[in-house]
């Protein structure tokens, strides 16, 4: 899913269909007037996936994306959630067999 893709579960569930394991979304839905409210979580829940986030950070001239989550989501449930005011690399570990987060948190390589 790219971004808003998450918004109502259409995209995510025609993924499901179609045999994905894992929805990634690598986003830049940045907080605000049309903030993100649960809908990673509830695509997790809707489909049974896990979700994995990539949010984008900074600003532009219209959004500021410090306060932007990037996120691993297991069952509806946020495991690992990051924001910051720098950007970063997030690197954790998934077990692909068991589709289990074995991190107990984010590694975070400020850039």
């Amino acid at each position: 899913m790219i971004c808003a893709d998450a918004y109502n579960k259409d995209i995510a569930c025609t993924l499901s269909e179609k045999g994905a394991e894992i929805l990634l979304a690598p986003s830049s839905w940045g907080p605000g007037l049309h903030d993100p409210e649960g809908e990673w979580e509830q695509r997790s829940l809707e489909t049974g996936l896990p979700v994995i986030v990539c949010n984008r950070t900074g600003e532009d001239e219209t959004v500021r994306f410090w306060d932007a989550e990037s996120m691993i989501i297991k069952n509806g449930v946020p495991l690992l959630t990051h924001k910051s005011k720098q950007s970063a690399i997030l690197t954790f570990e998934w077990d692909l067999q068991s589709m289990e987060l074995l991190s107990p948190h984010f590694d975070i390589d400020y850039i």
